[in-house]
């Protein structure tokens, strides 16, 4: 049995897990989905909502359970679990992204779009997301939710989590990672690329696969919210990480 605590990306909450679970807990796993502060329907005001606060609800999550953990960071979840990778390395069989932003000791989402800026992506979801007159929220349109979370899911699928998607702080956005080799360094990791994600695009997981390497890389032909589209084969990939 493996113990995964699945952490979720920008808009989303505990909930765009919901058809994945099922399949792993019926495989004898045990499955924990934190909310993120401000998320979800968290209670949290999300103006504490920082990676700070991010990696400090996943923190006392692991800290509660009894045993190895599988860290699953989907897109901007990528960065929480890194950041919890370095707090609690000897706690963490693995750390997974799923479509994940996986960046280096330093760097913050901002500097990596910076310094990729060269492979020319149309970023749909710095393109289509609304941003409040501060600067401090962002939201996502529902009717653009399909085109870029959801492009391979079934439309009434990608319909139900278009209408759960909430506000997102923008603060993680500019915040980088503090990460070493001896802590961050030690814990095994994997990445599933979707090779139809409109959302993190297969230019920009290359890039960062190519800036952090990865012990496996699973290829997924799907989009950016496999846990939707592809649960099944998710399910597996989850399964063959646990094996292993």
């Amino acid at each position: 049995m493996a113990r995964f605590v699945l952490v979720h990306g920008s808009f989303h909450g505990a909930w765009c897990w919901e058809r994945l679970t099922p399949l792993l807990e019926s495989a004898g796993h045990e499955t924990i989905t934190p909310n993120l502060p401000g998320s979800g329907g968290d209670s949290s005001p999300i103006e504490n909502a920082d990676l700070a606060s991010y990696a400090t609800r996943v923190t006392g999550v692991i800290d509660g359970i009894a045993g190895p953990v599988i860290l699953v960071g989907h897109s901007m979840g990528g960065i929480v679990s890194a950041q919890v990778a370095e707090l609690r390395p000897h706690r963490l069989s693995a750390l997974v992204y799923v479509n994940g932003l996986m960046l280096r000791d330093g760097e913050s989402l901002g500097s990596f779009l910076d310094a990729n800026a060269h492979l020319d992506v149309d970023d749909l979801v710095l393109k289509n997301m609304v941003v409040s007159v501060d600067g401090a929220e962002a939201r996502f349109p529902a009717e653009k939710a399909r085109e870029v979370f959801y492009n391979t899911c079934a439309v009434h699928d990608a319909a139900w989590a278009a209408a759960r998607l909430g506000p997102q702080r923008t603060k993680i956005y500019g915040e980088p990672l503090r990460l070493t080799p001896e802590r961050f360094g030690l814990v095994p990791r994997a990445y599933v690329r979707g090779l139809k994600d409109n959302a993190v695009s297969l230019a920009y997981q290359d890039a960062m696969l190519g800036n952090t390497p990865c012990e496996r890389v699973f290829d997924l032909d799907g989009d950016h919210s496999p846990f939707l589209s592809a649960p099944e084969m998710l399910a597996a990939v989850l399964e063959q990480v646990a094996a292993s």
